[in-house]
């Protein structure tokens, strides 16, 4: 029973690990490709009984294509992109003080964590400062507190004082 649960647990592990390689490899290499980018080929996993002539052998005719020097027969897989995008558009993150070149990087910057770090911590910093701005604040009645804000405690011991 319990080698049933281990190896039911092993599974999903196991596809949760290679849907976050997969993530890892589409946002790394696929989302913006540059010229430190290698190629990416896809392989047909789905099928574990054909894993050798499916798997295997191609993977090892790319990977001895290159040793060789020549180019692979397999295509490698391209994300498709916006002819509009402009990769010459200059941005500058003044929050992060940096200088990003194209759409495609500048949207990947806005959402990468260390811009949303930054934007968090400025947050916090710009709430931080409207409250101290707000504490300093001094009305002239400041000192006096209303009545009805105080405790009944308060307003009793006022009540003896008077009297």
């Amino acid at each position: 029973m319990f080698q049933k649960i281990g190896i039911e647990t092993l599974k999903q592990v196991t596809k949760r690990y290679a849907r976050k390689q997969n993530r890892w490899v589409k946002n790394r290499f696929l989302s913006r490709p540059g010229p430190s980018v290698p190629p990416v080929y896809g392989l047909e996993v789905s099928d574990v009984s054909k894993w050798e002539e499916s798997v295997l052998e191609p993977a090892l005719e790319i990977v001895q294509s290159f040793i060789q020097g020549r180019k692979p027969i397999a295509t490698p897989i391209k994300m498709p992109y916006n002819e509009a995008e402009n990769k010459r558009s200059y941005h500058m993150c003044d929050l992060c003080d940096r200088i990003i070149i194209g759409d495609r990087e500048w949207a990947a910057h806005i959402k990468s964590k260390s811009h949303l770090k930054q934007l968090k911590r400025r947050r916090r910093l710009d709430s931080d400062a409207a409250n101290t701005i707000e504490s300093q604040s001094i009305s002239p009645d400041h000192d006096k507190e209303p009545k009805e804000k105080r405790s009944s405690g308060q307003n009793e011991q006022e009540l003896k004082c008077s009297i």
